[in-house]
């Protein structure tokens, strides 16, 4: 499957049979490269803190348990997200405010890098669930609910 040229948001589900633990090996090259890309958006006050939050993810993932990923409050910073969505299937996520190209390119990259180290995953863009598409203000809402009384 190609991929898109904009996303919102880069999925990675592992494979069932993988947990967290799996990642230890990896992790360490993906939180680089979330940081660089983060490297403009970074407050000087902050010079530890990437190294913190992979420490504490290492600990994480070595316990086979979901880690904190990369969710700094930067305005248009990307953010590195591990859902709590299923308990069966190990997933994360790479999302920024906006579609861009900088999230098919680190979600094609770390995909890239899973399978070289022979991680199976599935990848998925644009899967948050945002709800529905607003209007445009005084002319009610667009989509395909559009039109339909609710009472």
């Amino acid at each position: 499957m190609t991929p898109p040229v904009k996303a919102r948001s880069g999925h990675i589900l592992l494979d069932p049979k993988r947990s967290y633990k799996d990642l230890v090996r990896v992790y360490p090259d993906i939180h680089r490269k979330v940081v660089e890309m983060n490297r403009p958006f970074v407050k000087e006050s902050d010079p530890l803190l990437p190294e913190v939050l992979l420490d504490e993810n290492l600990r994480d993932l070595k316990g086979d348990r979901k880690p904190a990923g990369y969710n700094r409050q930067d305005p248009f910073g990307l953010r590195l997200i591990f859902p709590l969505a299923d308990e069966r299937r190990a997933e994360f996520y790479f999302t920024k405010p906006a579609r861009c190209q900088e999230v098919v390119q680190i979600t094609e990259q770390v995909s890239a890098m899973l399978r070289r180290r022979g991680i199976r995953h599935t990848v998925e863009y644009d899967r948050l669930a945002l709800g529905p598409p607003r209007g445009i203000p005084g002319f009610g809402p667009m989509g395909p609910t559009a039109g339909v009384l609710r009472s």
